[in-house]
């Protein structure tokens, strides 16, 4: 079966140097893994699986570094499926991905500096693949190749070399150290990755606010559902009744949120966060 869905990031030549990558790709003869932005808060990300080995991808795997040393990764998958209830789920925490499989998603997240990435790459087990940026004008090129790819393939060096496939990226095992992979620390606590604001548009003040109340924020506090939709949304510590409603309402009306997760799970969860106002 030829992987003619294949249709984002790969190029054949060693090439690493690109001004503001938006495509990043990493390619053996067990994974190929392509990253391409989507938008301001998603990457579109293909999984091809040419191993014999069945995996368990989570979206808190995926990370880049920006330029300013700062470190971003996944939240979610923005995935609709049917929960362990029949209930239907926007989102999911993980993915099982069968040997010689493939799977396109959508991964979700909290991103920032998009256009100053240095580093992209996702953790699979005890190793973690650094994918190679990529010129979007080479995405063409890529596409006649990847068409002709088939997945149960018996002969997967003969059919790279048939192809004119070449490995891209790099790839870092464990050394069985608690050094390993330090980047990640602090990005999830105890295996949680905490709910987000992924969208938080100003709200405008009321030009009659009087001059003491011009610079406070509310505190307000709500639980973000597994599908990203916000219950109990009430005020922690307040200004004034009026403030306090704008503040709510527009909280409610125009914030979007992403669920926490847990160790490979979406679950509901408290949040608490500051809003202020723009004037």
């Amino acid at each position: 079966m030829a992987c003619a869905f294949l249709s984002y990031v790969l190029y054949f030549c060693q090439v690493w140097a690109f001004e503001n990558p938006k495509a990043f790709a990493f390619v053996n003869q067990s994974y190929v893994i392509t990253a391409e932005m989507n938008n301001e808060n998603s990457f579109i990300v293909n999984f091809v699986n040419l191993s014999d080995f069945v995996l368990v991808v989570e979206p808190g795997d995926f990370i880049y570094k920006s330029a300013s040393g700062n470190l971003y990764i996944g939240q979610v998958y923005e995935l609709e499926h049917m929960d362990s209830r029949g209930a239907m789920q926007k989102y999911s925490a993980s993915i099982l991905l069968q040997d010689h499989s493939f799977k396109g998603l959508n991964i979700a997240g909290l991103f920032r500096e998009q256009d100053r990435i240095e580093e992209l790459s996702i953790r699979i087990g005890g190793k973690r693949f650094y994918l190679q940026p990529l010129g979007e004008n080479q995405f063409e090129d890529v596409l006649r190749k990847i068409e002709e790819l088939d997945l149960n393939s018996d002969n997967i060096p003969q059919m790279f070399q048939e192809l004119f496939i070449k490995e891209m990226g790099t790839v870092k095992s464990t050394d069985g150290s608690v050094e390993w992979d330090r980047d990640w620390e602090g990005l999830v606590t105890d295996g949680i990755n905490p709910p987000r604001a992924i969208k938080n548009p100003p709200i405008p003040l009321p030009e009659d606010t009087e001059e003491s109340k011009r610079d406070k924020i509310v505190r307000v506090s709500c639980r973000v559902t597994k599908n990203g939709g916000i219950l109990d949304l009430k005020v922690v510590k307040g200004i004034d009744r009026k403030l306090d409603q704008i503040a709510l309402d527009g909280v409610a009306n125009s914030w979007i949120f992403l669920p926490a997760t847990k160790n490979g799970e979406v679950f509901e969860s408290l949040y608490e966060f500051n809003v202020g106002f723009v004037h």
